[in-house]
């Protein structure tokens, strides 16, 4: 038996954020219905392919995009499609994100009855001038009115995204952000260091002198602030970006960060069977012929060998503050990282970028804020 964890993308969004290079910010329109009426088969046509009849979920994301605003008819077909295909365990976690704009009382509710328990926010921030810059349409206020309205409705498991690094943010902007996220008290906060591709209109500006990003060292003393103040409201650091209260840790996330298996649904999802990873176009409405054609829109494949897998496990086990446990990592891979890549463990431990501690290998703090310097010795 497989515990899979299930993935459905959606690439509607009423606008387009100036940092985005997801292939998203299609409105809701003509092509929702025939998207949503390819989810369903692609949902049939994988699960022929790739589920024994034993196997369960025990998560369900839809992300995007903005998944809620498919109408709760149109989610409620595409879980159905999904329930249909793979049981899911009694009381898996149940995701769904949004934008502050896009709840009112009606949509917390049927979010509600359709099952959905935890639900993110895309709020980013706090400040309304930093709003306006990135192309959000929200403003702060609507933050605390789109979580007052899910609390109201019965949502007990929130999750509020927050981005550091914004052009023109400062630490006081920043310790505000926090003064307000605090004061909601999620259950869950996901933090983004804000990151510029040139292809995006902020790459442009940035590029062409119009927009001045803070300093690696500010963003850095942004996140030691976040860690502090998370660790004195009573939220854990459990990886990298993620903080939860006891209990609320993203048990979907998880399993990207466990070498856990996964299935995605629609354009630009990706999917993981432990033996081979794959990919979904990325245009809604190539995603859409495609299913029409073939049942499915694999537009990659790739194996995912031992050795793949193991230098997978390494950097992403490496994400969790707890690190990874050596003697269950031996088990299940056959060789113990510290041995394998001596010399680089070494360095790092020397750099005070990880630290082993009871047959655990983890990141310093300072290995936090250099992640990838660390994680590059292992490819």
């Amino acid at each position: 038996m497989t515990c899979w964890g299930i993935y459905v993308h959606s690439p509607f969004c009423p606008y387009k954020c100036t940092y985005c290079d997801f292939d998203a910010g299609f409105r809701p329109g003509r092509l929702t219905g025939p998207y949503v009426a390819a989810l369903c088969r692609e949902v049939a046509t994988t699960a022929a392919l790739e589920l024994q009849p034993e196997d369960l979920a025990d998560s369900l994301y839809f992300g995007g995009g903005t998944p809620s605003l498919f109408s709760a008819e149109e989610l409620r077909a595409v879980l159905r499609a999904l329930t249909s295909a793979i049981p899911l365990v009694p009381g898996s976690e149940a995701t769904i994100e949004t934008i502050p704009e896009a709840v009112d009382r009606n949509k917390a509710e049927a979010l509600r009855r359709l099952g959905f328990n935890r639900v993110s926010i895309g709020a980013e921030t706090f400040n309304e001038q930093h709003l306006r810059g990135l192309g959000r349409t929200h403003s702060s206020a609507s933050i605390d009115e789109a979580f007052g309205t899910l609390r109201l409705a019965g949502h007990g498991n929130i999750n509020l995204d927050l981005i550091i690094g914004l052009p023109g943010q400062s630490a006081a902007d920043w310790e505000e952000n926090l003064d307000r996220a605090f004061l909601l008290r999620p259950e869950h906060i996901s933090m983004y260091i804000l990151e510029v591709h040139e292809e995006t209109r902020l790459g442009r500006e940035v590029k062409a002198g119009r927009v001045t990003l803070p300093e690696d060292e500010q963003v850095a003393a942004m996140y030691e602030t976040l860690r502090h103040r998370a660790g004195q409201e009573g939220y854990l650091h459990y990886e990298i970006s993620n903080f939860a209260l006891p209990g609320f840790s993203s048990i979907h996330n998880l399993k990207y960060w466990s070498d856990q298996p996964y299935l995605g649904f629609g354009s630009s999802a990706h999917s993981y069977n432990l033996r081979e990873r794959w990919r979904n176009r990325s245009t809604p409405s190539g995603y859409i012929r495609a299913v029409g054609h073939d049942g499915q829109a694999v537009e990659e494949r790739s194996l995912a060998d031992a050795r793949s897998r193991y230098q997978e496990a390494i950097f992403l086990g490496l994400r969790k503050t707890e690190g990874i446990d050596l003697a269950d990592f031996e088990r299940r891979f056959g060789q113990d990282p510290t041995v394998s890549h001596s010399a680089e463990v070494a360095d790092l431990i020397a750099s005070e970028l990880v630290v082993m501690e009871d047959r655990r290998l983890r990141l310093t703090a300072r290995g936090l804020l250099l992640s990838n310097e660390v994680f590059v010795q292992f490819v």
